[in-house]
């Protein structure tokens, strides 16, 4: 058994569980069970500095993936905007239009009782 071997898993186990002090004991348990060979200090700062970068790497890509995900959400909620505005601006021009075409219907038939009128006027003069 090496207690440098110990230390730098139980380091190795630390880091990488995140900071859970069980993964920090089974690390420990597995480099003393595994430890004897290579076990130099230099070693174990290089396992332990190359566990802290694997952890900040670990950490920046799900930071990444979290604001990829905000962006796709802010996204999709413009969407669902622009979709709403063009719906209600689809609605409003067409019931302009109807009012339109209302108008002149509306138009066809003054002019039409107007000339009715007139016969009529005519009729008894």
């Amino acid at each position: 058994m090496n207690l440098l071997s110990g230390i730098t898993g139980a380091a190795q186990g630390f880091f990488m569980s995140g900071g859970n002090p069980i993964g920090a004991i089974a690390g420990g348990v597995a480099g003393l069970a595994g430890g004897g060979a290579g076990g130099t200090i230099t070693n174990g700062i290089n396992g332990a500095t190359n566990t802290a970068l694997q952890t900040g790497e670990s950490a920046y890509l799900a930071a990444s993936a979290q604001q990829q995900l905000q962006q796709l959400a802010f996204q999709y909620q413009q969407q669902q905007q622009a979709n709403q505005f063009d719906d209600a601006t689809s609605e409003k021009s067409e019931i302009m239009r109807e009012s339109n075409e209302l108008r002149n219907v509306s138009m066809e038939q003054r002019k039409a009782d107007n000339a009715i009128t007139k016969e009529f006027i005519k009729s008894i003069v």
